[in-house]
């Protein structure tokens, strides 16, 4: 099965921003090394870099550094990414959980008769760390590209929608703003 990788930096911000194609060897055999080479690949120290890797009708990932330490790195398919090349990217990775799916049962801090919210019956409750359902095996950080203006809630939506991987990164490049920079990559 063929893959897809590129690397992009965005320009600006907001409206403005234009983003540009980056050169490099996505060989890393971590996401700190990676990060590190996608710090490298840029001139500004505090630049974001996003590389977008695809395996062809399986799963998409995008991993994103800032020019600090923390790399962030989400998977749409977390199970099928683990037999790729790329899976050493992906091991460490926290689970898909219902918090970002809003399903967070234990949001609310008080019962409608206006008690203190104790639970009288044993049946538990959803936490923010509780697994999603099976059917979701995204993993990762879906927050990652929230404040470029793609909520988590629609990463995961579009990591779930079943949605061939180019096809996903296409649909997530036109709500930042790379979509053409990404097709002419290909």
């Amino acid at each position: 099965m063929a893959y897809f990788t590129a690397v992009l930096s965005p320009e600006g911000s907001g409206d403005d921003r234009d983003w540009r194609s980056v050169d490099i060897d996505l060989e890393a055999g971590s996401p700190d090394e990676l990060g590190d080479v996608l710090r490298g690949a840029v001139d500004d120290d505090d630049a974001s870099v996003l590389a977008v890797l695809e395996r062809e009708d399986e799963w998409f990932a995008l991993v994103r550094t800032d020019g600090g330490v923390d790399t962030k790195v989400f998977v749409s398919d977390a199970v099928a990414a683990a037999d790729s090349s790329f899976a050493p990217l992906f091991t460490e990775l926290p689970p898909a959980t219902r918090a970002v799916l809003g399903d967070d049962a234990s949001a609310d801090d008080g019962d409608a008769d206006g008690e203190d919210g104790e639970e009288e019956d044993d049946e538990p409750t959803a936490t923010r760390s509780e697994p999603v359902v099976a059917e979701d095996v995204w993993a990762g950080d879906p927050e990652l590209l929230a404040d470029l203006g793609l909520p988590a809630e629609v990463l995961v939506r579009i990591a779930a929608s079943g949605a061939d991987p180019s096809g996903a990164t296409v649909e997530i490049g036109e709500l930042l703003g790379f979509a053409d920079v990404l097709e002419s990559l290909r």
